[in-house]
């Protein structure tokens, strides 16, 4: 095999295999790197034990960004390489205690009819605020996502000189509680708000980056899910790359970024073959393993390394419980409405802002209580592809400590997984009228210990490469050093999650990686500038 490329890519998840399709377009000699066995890191779609054949979304699920990300029509995900994405109705189900539900959908009245049940007051509000976001949403959050950031000296100044700037930067020092709490009054809307506002990363009384609130309202109403499984979006930009000429090799290990008079030249595997990059090298994996380990400290500043040491992974790692079933789930608030079995999720456990606080203070703590809340999908009432003999999957995504009794290995034990699953089951049994040993066929548990071990990347169970804290989101992520996806070693690039904008499935690291790349480099750069960022240049609130 040849091993001379214009760039190597190291990590086959959606951000490397992103940067690898932009760039093979563009006309260069890319190849991708992967650990696993498989391309598409955390998007992924598999078969598991006991299944029979039932495919698990054992991680991402949820695409947020599909109506901004400019991926989609740069590389005609969606038109030309089968890439097709689900909106279902009623996006979101919290079932009561008393029988009662809230349910959120794509149509914004129908939420507030929903709303108005438990408070008119507050459906009122949900109206003024959700419209409020989504202008926001248009006007430059969006826009930005796509866009390097701007150091916060730079850009308050250009906030702060029209309207809507003004009004975005006011949430910048509230925390979702403080948000919610002012804007609302009824227990179970505080608790669906606040759940949905945190479950992408902030914390509850989390400050200083409440800019992100808007972010969330105005997502939380328009997720989107790929027919097929979350892998089929692997599977696109895998067409992409190879189509246009790239390569992809999987079940390798990276052991060194080799580094001359401080220019990234190629990568050195674990079994000794080396790739040399004649352009470039992008990493896609967190900066400690990019840095510490595979650049190596000593071939570092002391200050850029120091930067390390500093970084914080996330408040929590998932725990999946996921159910292979005879049939779908019955809902007991679908009794007067039977299409309440065909939410995309339901919040389990919550009546109250409080209940959600309470859990995640205690994944501080180590703990992980059996009847803690958590969030639950069927897919297969979405998309029957991904049924098997009309059998159904329910997977529950719930938040654990990655140190469960502060220790991981807490995590491998069997009897602690069926503790969880039951825990799990027995909570969900609540609101459900057909659980039970005739109906749930198997069950698989995940755990924010195998998450680390699964994708190394993904630290102490950290879904998103690092916590949003103000010191590790915007200008500041991961560190002065990085903030624009370069490194301070020249012809490195970073696209990874532990980047600008951060985790989840934006499709944005990777691409802003490329453009970084662009710029310094001189590639072909044949992709347009994004119509929603010429539009909030036009407007002043981008320079």
């Amino acid at each position: 095999m040849d091993r001379n490329y214009d760039v190597v890519i190291i990590g086959g998840g959606p951000n490397g295999l992103l940067s690898a399709a932009y760039l093979a377009k563009a006309g260069l000699k890319v190849i991708v790197l992967e650990r696993r066995h498989e391309m598409g890191g955390g998007a992924l779609t598999e078969e598991v034990s006991g299944f029979a054949r039932l495919r698990v979304n054992s991680h991402a699920y949820f695409m947020m960004m599909t109506d901004y990300a400019p991926a989609y029509a740069d590389l005609e995900l969606e038109t030309k390489y089968g890439l097709t994405h689900l909106y279902p109705e009623l996006q979101c189900v919290l079932p009561t205690e008393d029988g009662r539900s809230l349910c959120m959908y794509s149509d914004i009245e129908k939420t507030c009819e929903s709303i108005a049940q438990f408070s008119q007051k507050d459906a009122d509000t949900y109206r003024e605020f959700v419209t409020k976001s989504e202008r926001y949403m248009k006007a430059f959050i969006g826009p930005a996502t796509y866009a390097q950031p701007v150091p916060a000296l730079e850009q308050l100044p250009v906030l702060e000189a029209t309207e809507i700037g003004r009004e975005i930067g006011e949430y910048t020092t509230m925390s979702p509680k403080d948000v919610v709490d002012e804007l609302f009054e009824d227990p179970h809307v505080k608790a669906m708000m606040i759940h949905n506002c945190c479950m992408w990363g902030l914390g509850p009384e989390q400050d200083g980056i409440g800019f992100l609130i808007p972010l969330y309202f105005d997502r939380m109403y328009k997720y989107k899910v790929c027919e097929g499984g979350t892998h089929t979006l692997a599977q696109a930009l895998i067409k992409v790359v190879l189509e246009n000429g790239g390569k992809l090799i999987t079940s390798v290990i990276p052991e060194e970024i080799i580094v001359e008079d401080n220019v990234a030249k190629g990568v050195k595997l674990e079994d000794g073959r080396v790739f040399e990059a004649g352009t470039a090298v992008v990493s896609t994996i967190d900066q400690q393993q990019t840095f510490n380990e595979l650049v190596g400290q000593e071939k570092l500043d002391e200050d850029f390394t120091g930067t390390m040491g500093m970084w914080q992974w996330e408040h929590w790692g998932l725990l999946g419980v996921h159910l292979a079933l005879e049939e779908p789930l019955n809902f007991k608030c679908a009794e007067n409405d039977p299409n309440q079995n065909k939410g995309l999720y339901y919040l389990i456990g919550y009546e109250s802002s409080e209940d959600f606080i309470k859990d995640y203070d205690r994944i501080g703590e180590g703990k992980c209580d059996l009847d803690a809340g958590f969030y639950c999908t069927i897919p297969t009432v979405h998309d029957p592809s991904q049924q098997t003999e009309n059998k159904h999957v329910c997977s529950i995504y719930k938040m654990a400590p990655f140190n469960l009794d502060g220790d991981s290995e807490n995590w491998f034990s069997y009897k602690t997984k069926k503790e969880h699953a039951e825990g799990c089951i027995e909570m969900l049994k609540k609101h459900v009228t057909n659980l039970n040993d005739d109906t749930i066929r198997s069950y698989y548990v995940s755990t924010p210990a195998e998450y680390a071990g699964k994708f190394l990347d993904m630290v102490e169970g950290s879904i998103k490469q690092g916590a949003y804290l103000p010191l590790q989101m915007g200008y500041m992520r991961p560190n002065l050093y990085c903030s624009t996806h370069r490194s301070p070693v020249d012809r490195l690039f970073m696209g990874g999650a532990c980047t600008y904008p951060g985790g989840t499935i934006l499709l944005a690291n990777g691409y802003l990686a490329v453009d970084a790349m662009a710029e310094d480099l001189g590639i072909n750069r044949w992709w347009p500038e994004p119509d929603i960022i010429k539009e909030a240049k036009e407007a002043g609130l981008m320079q």
